[in-house]
């Protein structure tokens, strides 16, 4: 399969932002600023576009709302190193990505504490990643109560409020390419939602990160997003790596074909990327849901089908993900379809993520046994809700089914 890596790291990177919740563009914006302050450092193409995914895959060990909160209201926060060291992780385990890993370990660490053992490119690299991200903080607090054509006037005044972290926090040079940078005007414009993405896009078109992945590759980008999301709450820990062993197994029991099996657990990886939009509060609350909490619950389907539309256009991947809270008798949701509606992909998915969660320790209750799991399913399938067919095969197999929901670890098969 032919990705680009470029659409590929700005769709992931928009994903990511949706963990701010209400600010949707963090990510963006300092891949883009790294990128402009890369030509005033006079990089070359290949360096700048470097710094552009670097920039934008900086935070991809942050899937908490509260981690993120605490990284915009303070410049230095003790426990930024955390996401730091995950999301290198996350990116070691996707190779196309592994080359950004270094850049995202040490984007929180201070210029004067960077490890001796980098390279001198390499401490550049991540400082500048670690300065376009404060200074991001600096726009947003100042965005709150300003609009955005003030920030022309108060250009100086906010590059200033970095310049006592000049030599410490920052390296020196990197801060006065900054100042340089802010110069033009179409800095800050190109960082107005509007604009954004076009400017992100336009850039991207001026380098070819088009590259063809075999189907592994393919998986471990699964398998990297992922844990990015499963790592949200600890309560959902695994889930999205037990649901996509768990369709792989009951598909080859149903008979799908085999291709159809890696494309359903490929979705089964991706099936909650619309969770990151979620506040934590919901996500980890030990009772019901108020109204309001639900309905921002409800939308996560729909999250997802506009992350996995834009990585895998042309597949059902992202059809399928959209669609896994759907019942056959149309009290599912987003859409509410009935059985017609509804085909045999999405009905595994469906139910491999109720018997998953059915099987993992939630906030609300303890881990259940199988047969309290496969009678809560029984009830579904007696209401209409669930296949009744492939609610058999999976009655006929549940405490093969139910060691792998309950297995903890990487990727059984």
């Amino acid at each position: 399969m032919s990705l680009d890596l470029g659409q590929v790291a700005h769709t992931v990177t928009k994903a990511l932002d949706y963990v701010g919740v209400d600010d949707k563009s963090h990510g963006r914006r300092v891949g883009l600023m790294c990128h402009r302050v890369a030509h005033i450092l006079g990089w070359n193409r290949e360096l700048r576009h470097f710094m552009l995914i670097a920039g934008m895959l900086h935070d991809c060990g942050v899937s908490s709302t509260t981690s993120h909160q605490k990284l915009v209201d303070e410049l230095e926060w003790f426990g930024a190193d955390g996401h730091c060291v995950r999301g290198a992780d996350f990116l070691q385990g996707f190779a196309p990505f592994a080359q950004y890993a270094q850049t995202c370990r040490h984007h929180h660490t201070r210029w004067q504490s960077l490890p001796d053992s980098m390279a001198p490119l390499e401490r550049q690299f991540t400082n500048l990643v670690f300065l376009m991200d404060r200074f991001d903080v600096v726009l947003a607090v100042y965005g709150t109560s300003h609009q955005p054509h003030d920030v022309f006037r108060a250009r100086d005044e906010l590059v200033e409020t970095l310049r006592p972290h000049s030599g410490t926090l920052f390296s020196p040079a990197l801060f006065e390419a900054m100042r340089e940078a802010i110069r033009k005007d179409s800095f800050f414009i190109e960082l107005e939602e509007e604009f954004l993405d076009q400017a992100i896009f336009e850039t991207l078109s001026f380098w070819d990160h088009s590259t063809i992945l075999a189907f592994d590759d393919i998986m471990a980008l699964g398998e990297m997003i992922s844990q990015i999301v499963d790592a949200k709450s600890h309560f959902t820990h695994y889930h999205s790596l037990r649901v996509a062993d768990l369709v792989y197994a009951l598909g080859g029991l149903l008979g799908l074909d085999p291709d159809r099996r890696l494309a359903l657990r490929l979705t089964g990886l991706l099936h909650d990327i619309g969770k990151l939009r979620t506040p934590d509060e919901i996500l980890e609350k030990p009772g019901a849901l108020l109204p309001k909490e639900r309905d921002l619950m409800l939308r996560h389907p729909l999250d997802s089908k506009l992350v996995l539309a834009s990585l895998f256009p042309g597949t059902p991947i992202a059809k399928w993900a959209s669609q896994h809270h759907e019942k056959l008798n149309g009290s599912g949701y987003p859409f509410g379809w009935t059985a017609e509606r509804i085909d045999t992909e999405t009905r595994i998915l469906t139910m491999c993520d109720i018997f998953q969660a059915l099987c993992q320790i939630r906030p609300y209750r303890g881990r259940l046994p199988v047969d309290d799991v496969v009678a809560i399913m029984q009830t579904m399938v007696t209401a209409g809700e669930l296949d009744p067919s492939i609610f058999r095969v999976i009655v006929a197999n549940r405490h093969e089914l139910y060691k792998i929901a309950i297995r903890e670890g990487m990727m059984a098969a």
